[in-house]
């Protein structure tokens, strides 16, 4: 946070970044914020839609309240869990993201301060006897683009170990700030230069910011992986479609789950026919 403090979602982002938040150092560079004034409200929205359904649990921006998790070196870390409940058997604690489409995170998971963020939530309700440890934590992510009308739910049982590698993460960056020394840059260059208003603070005096060399950043290496497979995915796609139309040539009718129909459609280069295939409307 802007006042020198740091809450759970500034934990295993970026060491860097976490330290100047600490030392509240400027000046800040101009990014869009837009993404997140649409999550914060989507997070809002949704948070007060599900209190009316789901009675036994506190949601943060309805009512909800901080707490705190003390980690073994004893560095204290505070906020508001999204959601969370210890009635009867529910025993869990689940922090809404929102985030531009689910394959990501399908793919790869939650980030690492996804999951540090819903430990310190947890660690914090289990220290102060609100739940136990059997707890589950998990993430909800909407998708804000608009293109999936589900949630994505990914949860697991609470794991005790990531606490003492959270504190870890934290005193490298106390160390760093009680020295005036620097701390690991977690992020690759191209992306803390599009997201991160530390940017020029952090890396303007750095030699290279641009470099065209080796990517090592683990993310950036899963998402060329990603790029790479979803490219020979639509080629298989585009094959398979082709095959398929001219075996459905002439064809129109409905299946248990699709109608089948062809359509003609006026092209710049005079009429033609195209396959249209959609799933069966369920009355």
């Amino acid at each position: 946070s802007r006042d020198g403090i740091l809450g759970p979602s500034d934990i295993g982002f970026c060491r860097m970044k976490a330290l100047l938040t600490l030392q509240q150092a400027g000046p800040l560079d101009p990014v869009d914020n837009w993404s997140a004034m649409v999550g914060t409200a989507i997070h809002n929205y949704v948070e007060e839609a599900l209190k009316a359904d789901w009675p036994s649990y506190t949601f943060g921006s309805q009512g909800g309240r901080r707490v705190t998790a003390t980690l073994p070196s004893g560095a204290k870390i505070s906020g508001t869990p999204d959601m969370w409940s210890g009635f009867l058997d529910d025993n869990c604690v689940y922090d809404i993201k929102t985030v531009n489409g689910f394959e990501w995170t399908k793919r790869n998971g939650p980030s690492l301060s996804h999951i540090y963020q819903r430990h310190l939530y947890a660690l914090a309700l289990i220290q102060e006897d609100s739940l136990t440890e059997d707890c589950t934590v998990g993430n909800i992510y909407m998708d804000r683009s608009g293109a999936n009308s589900d949630i994505l739910i990914v949860e697991e049982k609470y794991n005790p170990d990531l606490t003492a590698e959270i504190d870890t993460w934290v005193t490298d960056v106390i160390y760093a700030a009680e020295h005036n020394e620097e701390t690991a840059r977690d992020v690759a260059a191209p992306v803390c230069e599009k997201i991160c208003n530390y940017f020029t603070v952090c890396r303007g005096s750095l030699e290279d910011t641009t470099s065209d060399g080796p990517i090592t950043d683990k993310d950036l290496l899963a998402a060329v992986d990603m790029y790479v497979e979803g490219h020979e995915l639509s080629l298989t796609g585009s094959r398979m479609k082709n095959e398929a139309k001219s075996v459905l040539a002439g064809a129109s009718g409905v299946t248990p789950t699709h109608q089948v129909r062809w359509v003609q459609v006026n092209g710049k280069d005079g009429p033609y026919d195209r396959l249209d295939i959609r799933s069966k409307k369920i009355v």
